[in-house]
């Protein structure tokens, strides 16, 4: 990771010294200006010079981003678990979430999430055992 990093950082500082020292000499004040470019090869040059010039800031804005997006917290935690989720239709859910020692059970919509039950994780468990029971004697 580390050597990710030098060798990102060494390529933008490279790419910024080129850009400065292109930008530069196209300032008439520093180096004089060609004798009458008319030659088409002139301003290909300059629009290709041009399209590197835009490609690498687009390139650089975009790791420069992504190593800012990776730099986000993260919760390594396992205090928050979705335990089962089901689809009720027209944008509606229903979420069962465990959160440490705490069973909660939330309904989801467009409109946002609420709060519908919160069960201690013993009682939640024990009517699971429960449902479980009565699903295997109603298959028998």
């Amino acid at each position: 990771m580390i050597a990710h990093v030098c060798n990102a950082r060494t390529i933008g500082i490279t790419f910024l010294t080129a850009l400065f020292l292109f930008l530069v000499s196209l300032d008439p004040a520093v180096a004089a200006p060609p004798a009458a470019p008319t030659s088409s090869l002139y301003y290909l040059l300059q629009a290709g010079v041009s399209l590197a010039v835009v490609i690498g800031l687009i390139y650089l804005i975009y790791f420069g981003l992504r190593r800012l997006s990776q730099a986000a917290p993260t919760h390594k935690g396992d205090r928050l678990r979705v335990v089962e989720s089901r689809h009720l239709g027209g944008g509606r859910w229903v979420y069962i979430l465990e959160v440490a020692d705490r069973i909660l059970i939330v309904g989801g919509s467009n409109e946002g999430l609420q709060t519908l039950s919160e069960l201690p994780r013993d009682e939640y468990e024990r009517q699971s055992a429960n449902n479980e029971e009565h699903t295997n004697c109603a298959d028998n």
